[in-house]
């Protein structure tokens, strides 16, 4: 059988904290005071790809 591979445009709290590697925390209070431009989807927060610049994103947090 093929595997389905699905393309999601967004990052979750805790895959952006992940890739960052910064505490899930870190990334909601980013979102909270909106320094990260987040949407909130149900009881979640998501991230689109196309709202992150991540080398600004990881440079800012390697500090």
């Amino acid at each position: 059988m093929d595997k389905i591979i699905i393309e999601k445009d967004f990052y979750t709290i805790a895959e952006l904290a992940k890739i960052l590697g910064i505490s899930r925390i870190s990334v909601f209070k980013r979102v909270r005071r909106d320094s990260i431009k987040g949407q909130k989807m149900g009881q979640n927060f998501i991230i689109f790809k196309k709202d992150v610049d991540l080398s600004k994103l990881m440079s800012e947090t390697k500090r």
